[in-house]
């Protein structure tokens, strides 16, 4: 999958760039297996870009819902695992 969403935002049909995580244990991760690939757009509350990105990741093969939260909640430190809720600002 990782290889399908960097040559779309290489193709400019995502946001600007994407991140996967790296092979190293997380403790925020709910799955120990699993790896988390971060699709950044230009702005949060621009809803109708955030429902063409998420339509070109179902292009790609993503069937689960994709939750979308922000860079914000992030550098504040909020993660469902702590316990914090209503974090994704989309969630489809």
């Amino acid at each position: 999958m990782w290889s399908r969403i960097k040559n779309a935002v290489e193709e400019d049909k995502l946001g600007d760039s994407a991140k996967v995580a790296t092979a190293r244990p997380n403790s925020l991760a709910r799955k120990s297996n699993g790896k988390i690939i971060c699709v950044y757009t230009y702005d949060w509350t621009d809803e109708k870009d955030i429902k063409r990105i998420r339509e070109e990741l179902r292009k790609l093969g993503i069937t689960n819902k994709i939750p979308y939260k922000a860079d914000e909640d992030t550098l504040s430190g909020k993660y469902r695992i702590k316990g914090h809720k209503g974090i994704s600002k989309y969630y489809e």
